[in-house]
């Protein structure tokens, strides 16, 4: 079709100029656009640089990170867990690190697959980072474990009677506002459980402590036992304020007057924890007692109380060399200060370092008082069948020369002294057996300490 110069249709010359400004446009963009020198995995290359997709980071967009703000709370919920115990174990810290603080360690078969939600544990981090080790000797396998990880959640739901609400705090972004009968960091715990039998065994009290005011004629923390009734029952006190006491085990428990003496124990972060801390029974408060000087952190020691002072012997130096120590420290309740207890080097026998023992304060036969150390674990003589006798008066160790009955030796039993007949009942414990077995035992001994007879 032939147009004349002066003749060509409108339309036509718009598509040409159209054409022409479109293939200019194409050829600016194509000489300033820059390629990446490598290749962007999980992004996408603009102007010489990787920008990842979401939840991806790195030059190439290569590590899956940053979803995670700093100081979020990330929630851990264990779903399933079974592993050969004692020997696969799994480590959770509070950071990007093995350095960072360690939360939490999980071994065996932690969550029955036949139990309900209410059973599965949450380990909770409050840095953003949340960094998870397992170890495994590869030798027996078991199904494994499953977890579920949120972010910014509140723990267990609020189990169905709170709302998670966030907060203003740095530490803890998150938490449970519980609903009217509900309390605890989860809204797990009923103020008034059973409504406390109301209207004709109690009332569940809202003003004051928050909980059940019985009826004359019951009792208990939910108004469910008669008066007089011979049953015991356990109740959880209103502890004021709540959460100073920290997370331990294998520590050791006094009490004198009002006040409950706990000194020492296991923990996974040593960097914030008190070596004494006291609780008042009377108000229910729980005090951090500062010390300036005194002993390492240790757990599996033993604690006995004279007149106002504690005796702390032994156990385990989790914190510094790691070694079970023969150590004697004096706690005075009075000053609030430690002091060590320096055998006589005259009257100095033999004494043994040991752990999971268990010891009391009581008058020998003489009148004197001594503390008496029974069992326990050796480093160098394993499991100890002795009884260590200490004489406060003379500052002297001894071991008693007992009779009776054939005694085994072990650690981590439980005892108590009977001041009407002066004996010590001691019962369980982790023993050895023959061809080299060791497990736990029901046994039940009574130390006659006047007469030293099993």
């Amino acid at each position: 079709m032939d147009f004349d110069r002066g003749t060509m249709p409108g339309r036509f010359r718009t598509y040409l100029i159209t054409c022409v400004i479109f293939y200019l446009l194409a050829c600016t963009e194509g000489s300033y656009t820059k390629t990446c020198d490598q290749k962007c995995i999980f992004g996408k290359c603009i102007n010489g640089t990787c920008v990842c997709d979401q939840g991806w980071v790195g030059d190439q967009c290569q590590h899956c990170q940053g979803r995670f703000n700093p100081n979020a709370v990330l929630r851990l919920r264990f779903n399933h867990f079974a592993t050969e115990c004692s020997w696969d174990h799994m480590y959770v810290f509070d950071g990007d690190s093995i350095y960072a603080p360690l939360v939490a360690v999980y071994s065996g078969l932690v969550v029955p697959e036949a139990k309900g939600n209410e059973t599965i544990p949450e380990v909770a981090t409050t840095s953003g980072y949340a960094m998870l080790h397992f170890f495994s000797d590869a030798a027996y396998n078991l199904t494994g474990f499953n977890i579920f990880y949120s972010i910014n959640s509140c723990p267990n739901n609020c189990s169905g009677h709170g709302r998670c609400t966030t907060s203003n705090s740095i530490s803890v972004s998150v938490y449970c506002e519980c609903e009217r009968y509900w309390k605890g960091e989860a809204c797990d715990i009923p103020y008034c459980s059973e409504d406390c039998g109301s209207p004709d065994r109690g009332y569940c009290d809202l003003t004051g402590e928050k909980l059940c005011v019985c009826n004359d004629s019951w009792q208990g923390p939910d108004c469910s036992l008669k008066v007089p009734s011979a049953d015991p029952y356990w109740f959880l006190p209103n502890v004021k304020p709540d959460g100073q006491s920290l997370g331990r085990a294998s520590h050791k428990a006094v009490v004198h007057g009002k006040l409950m003496w706990v000194i020492g124990g296991f923990t996974f972060n040593y960097s914030s924890f008190q070596m004494v801390i006291n609780y008042n029974v009377g108000s229910s408060t729980w005090d951090v007692v500062p010390i300036n000087s005194g002993p390492l952190q240790r757990y599996g020691h033993s604690l006995a109380l004279y007149k106002e002072e504690i005796y702390m012997f032994g156990g385990k130096l989790d914190a510094g060399p790691g070694n079970v120590t023969d150590e004697l420290w004096v706690f005075n309740t009075n000053v609030r200060s430690w002091s060590l207890r320096t055998p006589s080097p005259v009257l100095h026998t033999q004494h043994f370092a040991v752990e999971g023992h268990s010891a009391h304060i009581v008058d020998n036969r003489y009148g004197e008082a001594i503390m008496v150390v029974l069992f326990g674990n050796s480093p160098i003589y394993s499991y100890l069948r002795h009884i260590q006798e200490y004489n406060i008066r003379t500052n002297s160790w001894s071991v008693a020369e007992a009779n009776g009955a054939f005694v085994q030796g072990g650690y981590g039993h439980s005892s108590v002294f009977d001041s009407s007949s002066h004996s010590i009942y001691v019962h369980g414990g982790y023993k050895a057996f023959p061809a080299n077995k060791y497990g736990l035992v029901d046994h039940l001994y009574r130390y006659q300490v006047h007469t030293r007879t099993w």
